[in-house]
């Protein structure tokens, strides 16, 4: 059945590609077939009262195709995606789980191929100008992609850039949420980025991006409840009219000698302001990240580190009604580990997710502190394996679920592993595997000790 998806995705792609081929000067079709096996064990911690519920095995498979066209000094990109897609539908069309539906009664699904637009955009230069401006839904990325980051699904921006020799100047209009067309609800990100390209190799620069929500639905149930206890009101009641947020970025990417670093640097503030009727004083955000990443070649041995720290909520927070939590807005691939973050809440709050069951997923090096060291080395023409050890510090010390009123800053460590096998130039096989021990931060609600969470993912790439 997928031959045939793909057989006509790819007819339909090529008659619109031959309608338009007399104006365009430069047409390329690409696109690839991803099958992803996993296997995750015990990610909420607790073996006993799991009852496997939190176990995840299944074989999935996403399909992305893309066209790039170039056509009088205009370039364009429209890619497609199905994300994935779990087996086990036999006979039935491949279908996005989230376009399924099923009736409790009979346990039959419904529901078709569910393809998303993963990009879609123009980009130009204005005539006998050097501004150019790229419009539409795209990959977005700031400073090195620790505060922003939506590289799975892309957003809705217009961006407005010049090149002026080594300076790269930008500004950034996202769009990331219209609410009611009517009303003043919507929530958008504007961006200042200048660039400095000092070589080749190196790049250092910084940002400024202000996030105005204007209806306060940016803050999710965990962090609105945080700061409702703050000013007295019950759950049941939210006092807050609208948010706004500012971060400044500052952030290098390059090489100094035989070392390639990479280091960002955010620091926050902002607040969220009360609704009108309300007479209670708005609560300040503050917050800050610090990122640093280095990697050394010492053939056929590569030696990589990571070094970070993000606030988090402090105690006197509840005093001086204020967030000290750094807010990130980051997409939902991985990161950095293969279960802590990816799989597995951290002590962060993310005011960024769309609900409140993932708001410590995600959440990059919220109230996180974390030291990794790591190796890969090849060995064989096509072959590659690394370790990647990390321990995991919350920067404040979160209450533990057993209700004593004990606080912890030991969130555990995580060793990873990884096997990349490049069979073909277009086809590989990568494998990570993961086994997290928690600490004393996840103990359990009854006070025995966390239990451990292993995670083992393959996927099987054929890119053409």
């Amino acid at each position: 059945m997928m031959k045939r998806v793909i057989a006509v995705l790819a007819v339909v792609v090529m008659m619109g590609v031959s309608s338009i081929a007399f104006a365009a000067s430069d047409i390329s079709v690409s696109g690839e077939i991803d099958i992803r096996s996993r296997d995750f064990q015990n990610m909420t911690l607790d073996k006993e009262a799991n009852n496997k519920t939190g176990s995840q095995v299944d074989t999935q498979e996403r399909v992305r195709l893309e066209v790039n066209v170039k056509a009088d000094d205009v370039s364009g990109k429209i890619s497609i995606e199905n994300d994935w897609d779990t087996w086990g539908r036999n006979e039935a069309y491949q279908a996005n789980i989230a376009s399924m539906s099923t009736n409790s009664a009979t346990g039959a699904t419904s529901g078709g191929p569910f393809l998303r637009l993963r990009e879609a955009w123009v980009g130009f230069k204005i005539p006998d100008t050097p501004i150019g401006i790229k419009a539409g839904h795209q990959l977005l990325a700031l400073s090195n992609g620790w505060f922003y980051r939506a590289m799975k699904y892309g957003a809705d921006a217009w961006v407005v850039y010049t090149d002026i020799d080594a300076i790269h100047l930008g500004l950034v209009d996202i769009k990331a949420s219209e609410g009611n067309s009517g009303v003043s609800d919507d929530i958008d990100a504007y961006a200042f980025v200048a660039n400095y390209k000092l070589d080749d190799k190196s790049t250092v620069g910084f940002n400024w991006t202000l996030i105005k929500d204007r209806a306060a639905t940016f803050a999710t149930a965990t962090v609105t409840s945080f700061a409702r206890a703050n000013l007295g009101y019950g759950t049941g009641i939210s006092p807050f009219g609208s948010i706004e947020l500012n971060n400044l970025s500052l952030f290098y990417a390059g090489k100094i000698g035989a070392i390639g670093l990479k280091a960002e640097f955010d620091v926050q503030n902002g607040k969220i302001k009360a609704a009108d009727g309300f007479a209670v004083d708005d609560v300040k955000l503050e917050g800050n990240q610090i990122v640093l990443q280095g990697d050394m070649a010492l053939d056929p041995v590569t030696i990589n580190a990571t070094l970070a720290r993000g606030s988090g909520v402090k105690e006197s927070d509840g005093d001086n009604s204020k967030v000290s939590q750094i807010i990130t807005l980051l997409d939902t691939d991985k990161h950095y580990t293969l279960l802590f973050e990816y799989k597995i809440p951290t002590a962060g709050l993310n005011l960024a997710s769309g609900g409140a069951s993932d708001d410590h997923l995600h959440t990059g090096f919220a109230n996180v502190t974390t030291l990794n060291v790591g190796v890969n080395s090849k060995v064989g023409k096509s072959l590659t394996v690394g370790a990647q050890a990390w321990w995991l510090q919350a920067t404040e010390a979160v209450e533990l679920a057993d209700g004593s009123g004990d606080t912890s800053k030991d969130l555990g460590m995580e060793l990873d592993a990884n096997i990349n096998w490049q069979l073909t130039p277009s086809l590989s096989w990568n494998w990570d595997l993961g086994y997290f021990k928690a600490g004393k931060a996840y103990t359990k609600t009854n006070g025995d000790k966390p239990d451990a969470a292993t995670g083992i993912q393959g996927v099987l790439s054929f890119k053409f």
